[in-house]
């Protein structure tokens, strides 16, 4: 009888592990939900974000999302998909994009891993500051462009500008 060796051995793992270790040490409170996914809550500076973790296996791939909270009506869809269309030129990691069905603004940033790899800690911990970093940055354009009718390049204008001194 042949013993396997140590490198042909597949060992179960679920990526979302190394994302529990982080929110833990974070002292972060999270479920499963029925599909597998982490969900958690992280304060930002606007508002209190939720997100959540899932594993793609069909494409060796550790997806973040982070809902905004905030929901477009049919009427503004198209300044909505301008404005994420301005936003994602300046984001480099991860995107925003709008559902179409609902309606609602969520980032997305994904982490390819090849067959059998997990996240690093600080990678894990890298995507959740990835995703509230653009969040806080941009969850007023969006708020500026769905609540207060601005257009698109008005929206995104109110949000990026630098502050100079102190008050």
């Amino acid at each position: 009888m042949d013993a396997a060796r140590p490198d042909e051995v597949e060992l179960p793992f679920d990526p979302l592990d190394v994302v529990e270790h982080v929110l833990v040490a974070e002292n972060l409170p999270f479920d499963r939900t029925d599909d597998g996914d982490l969900a958690f809550a992280l304060a930002g500076s606007w508002k209190d974000y939720e997100l959540w973790f899932a594993w793609r296996p069909e494409g060796d791939c550790l997806q973040l999302c982070l809902a905004l909270d905030l929901r477009v009506s049919k009427s503004r869809r198209t300044a909505a998909y301008e404005l994420a269309s301005m936003i994602n030129q300046r984001t480099w990691l991860g995107h925003f994009e709008i559902w179409p069905d609902e309606g609602e603004i969520v980032f997305r940033h994904a982490l390819a891993l090849p067959h059998g790899e997990r996240p690093t800690l600080a990678q894990a911990a890298s995507m959740i500051d990835a995703a509230v970093e653009a969040a806080d940055r941009y969850y007023p354009a969006f708020d500026f462009m769905s609540r207060g009718s601005k257009k698109p390049q008005e929206a995104i204008d109110a949000c990026l500008f630098e502050t100079v001194g102190n008050a």
